[in-house]
């Protein structure tokens, strides 16, 4: 029911599903978005800062993102895709975590919740890495979270070869 809620979907379900950085995804602009092929892509421009030069990571997003995406960038007026500021984002996303009764969290979970959902989907560690854009392996394992499911499965495995 708010004014700007194809937006704010379009802006969440981009981040939940690609796991980019906040700051990134506030600097998409139209043109960075590849609605119309078979798997739907957007091109991230990657802000490091301890980079010099700019990277650019091309990520397929699920079919849904691109609906959301597709609809809310009919009704962009400028290049940029989400012309708020971080500040604003968290606090929308806290709106939204009110409404929805969920428990106190912050915007930066949707980047954590994406790279877990990926590393249960493949269990490899290097996609995730790819995926958040890090440089080492070590800092994508703090995002993705193992379920503990998967540890007692492990763990299982390990006992029955000794």
């Amino acid at each position: 029911t708010h004014r700007n809620a194809v937006r704010d979907v379009a802006l969440f379900s981009v981040l939940a599903a690609t796991g980019i950085r906040p700051s990134e995804a506030l600097s998409l602009r139209c043109s960075d978005l590849h609605l119309q092929s078979a798997k739907p892509w957007i091109r991230v421009v990657r802000l490091k800062k301890k980079k010099t030069v700019q990277e650019f990571t091309d990520l397929v997003i699920p079919r849904e993102t691109a609906l959301a995406l597709r609809e809310h960038a009919a009704t962009t007026r400028d290049g940029r895709l989400f012309p708020i500021t971080r500040r604003q984002a968290e606090r929308l996303f806290h709106h939204y975590r009110r409404r929805a009764g969920l428990r106190k969290s912050y915007l930066y979970v949707l980047r954590h919740t994406a790279a877990t959902r990926v590393y249960r989907a493949t269990r490899d560690i290097k996609v995730v890495q790819e995926m958040l854009g890090h440089e080492k392996p070590d800092t994508s394992s703090i995002y993705a979270h193992v379920p503990t499911a998967l540890m007692r499965e492990l763990a299982d495995r390990f006992t029955a070869v000794v």
